[in-house]
């Protein structure tokens, strides 16, 4: 049987880990420059975040430091980002409610998938490139609606939908068969 998958506290001093760190503090600066009405500066805190999120993937696998905290902490930091500036892009009146409750449903769905795949398989299931895709959707959405382009948003919106039902279905199919597969190897 394959152990149960171990974060070790000292990880956090790897240098991809150090990065997804910084991605994530980020965001209550970000917040500030929109609360600020500063949109030029939030939305340079967030491209810094965004672009950054490869940086910690590409150290991990260069220096041979993908740990386990890593693979917790890198989709953590994009969904705290998201979530945290559509809140607040919501609150505002800025971004509809029902959309952000789509991605917040999506996101959970993932969350619990992931759970209940680590405690059937003993390991951290591996992002789907539809996810990754998704997570560049939903960066470009935050970066239309923080600097406030209008223009942009209707468009934004669309693609936002389409990249959150698409890659929860994905996920969805990829936890079932996860699931039965672990289910089958344990009867």
């Amino acid at each position: 049987m394959v152990g149960t998958p171990r974060v070790n506290l000292r990880d956090i001093a790897a240098p991809p880990n150090l990065v997804t760190l910084v991605r994530i503090a980020l965001v209550p600066v970000a917040l500030v420059f929109l609360a600020g009405d500063h949109r030029i500066a939030a939305v340079t805190a967030l491209l810094v975040m965004f672009v950054s999120d490869g940086l910690d993937g590409y150290l991990a696998r260069k220096l041979g430091r993908v740990t386990e905290l890593g693979k917790i902490l890198d989709p953590a930091a994009d969904k705290i980002a998201v979530a945290a500036v559509l809140v607040y892009l919501v609150v505002v009146g800025e971004f509809p409610l029902w959309v952000f409750l789509l991605v917040v449903a999506r996101d959970v769905a993932i969350v619990l998938g992931g759970m209940a795949i680590v405690r059937k398989s003993r390991s951290v299931p591996q992002p789907l490139m539809v996810g990754k895709i998704g997570v560049v959707v939903l960066g470009l959405v935050v970066l239309v609606f923080a600097a406030d382009l209008q223009v942009l948003e209707p468009a934004a919106l669309v693609l936002c939908v389409v990249a959150v039902v698409t890659s929860g279905v994905a996920y969805g199919v990829v936890a079932r068969r996860a699931l039965s597969g672990a289910q089958n190897k344990t009867a």
